[in-house]
């Protein structure tokens, strides 16, 4: 089976950072990892509301990091799921530590159709 694959929305001059320096350190949107102790991360079914809450200005420039989680391990980061507030769903996955960019297996682009957020590639 493979290793399950996470989601991260961020802006793409924070990737591009991140690839520069080898690891991505940002938590969340103006957050970084060292303030809030983790990086937060979904799944692929959840990125739309994510972004609707963490982005409501609907910034033009955001990408989806998809992240697997077992280079993600082997690098010696754990990933905890957090349960959702109201229980209903899967929870949301909390990276650990800084995430190395070689746990990146691809960049998916990303752009708003009216209040949707739409995954282009």
């Amino acid at each position: 089976m493979p290793a399950p694959l996470i989601w991260h929305i961020t802006e793409l001059s924070a990737w591009e950072a991140a690839v520069r320096a080898g690891s991505y350190t940002r938590a969340t949107r103006g957050r970084a990892l060292s303030e809030v102790g983790y990086i937060h991360a979904c799944w692929p079914e959840q990125v739309s509301m994510v972004a609707k809450r963490v982005y409501p200005d609907r910034p033009a420039d955001l990408v989806i990091l998809e992240i697997d989680v077992a280079r993600v391990e082997a690098a010696g980061v754990a990933v905890d799921i957090e349960a959702d507030d109201d229980g209903a769903g899967r929870g949301y996955p909390h990276i650990k530590g800084p995430l190395p960019v070689t746990a990146v297996l691809r960049l998916r682009r990303t752009k708003w159709i009216g209040r949707e957020f739409v995954v282009v590639a």
